[in-house]
């Protein structure tokens, strides 16, 4: 060094070494979401208004000339809703995830393997109402799971991440659009 530079040397090993430290901070592990689940138990002044659906078109087909059948929508058919059916409100975070994926997966809100004990005592429920909606009051802020069948015997179930906040209403729509791949958090792709 002569005076106060550096020689270009140095100059490049600072940089990388700059460099080297903003890469191992920049790729760190993600933060995992706590266990501890109780906060869900609390009450709050926050609301989840929500709704839940799915639509059938009515389809018909006809030959290819190919030996096949080619299909095609005709019009809407069915409107189907999670009427009568249950709605579980459950925290986000472990074991939540799974049990959640599971449901969606195997289409069950029941199995009680899905949804062990330590998942159960944080649930929320309430039935659907007859035109779709239904409401959930009295929430602490957070970040949560709502989870519903649409539709009759057997149903399809719909699951849906949203959060609240205190003294306001969240709004939510599930809608049950696939059965695979075997997760509601990424919908097929024709990509």
């Amino acid at each position: 060094m002569t005076g106060n530079r550096l020689t270009p040397a140095i100059r490049i090993s600072a940089f990388c070494i700059l460099l080297l430290s903003a890469a191992c901070t920049g790729h760190a592990k993600p933060k995992a979401v706590p266990a501890d689940t109780t906060w869900s138990r609390a009450p709050g002044t926050a609301q989840l208004a929500g709704y839940a659906y799915r639509q059938v078109f009515r389809h018909a087909s006809v030959p290819n000339g190919h030996g096949g059948l080619i299909r095609y929508s005709t019009g809407k058919g069915a409107l189907f809703t999670c009427a009568g059916h249950d709605v579980l409100l459950m925290p986000q975070g472990a074991p939540f995830d799974r049990a959640v994926d599971n449901m969606f997966r195997y289409n069950t809100l029941t199995n009680t393997t899905l949804a062990p004990a330590d998942v159960a005592q944080n649930v929320r429920h309430l039935t659907c109402g007859p035109d779709g909606h239904f409401t959930f009051g009295d929430l602490p802020a957070g970040a949560w799971y709502v989870v519903t069948m649409i539709g009759s015997d057997p149903g399809d179930v719909a699951v849906s991440a949203v959060s609240t906040q205190a003294g306001q209403t969240a709004h939510v729509t599930l809608q049950h659009r696939w059965n695979w791949p075997p997760s509601w958090r990424h919908p097929p792709s024709l990509w």
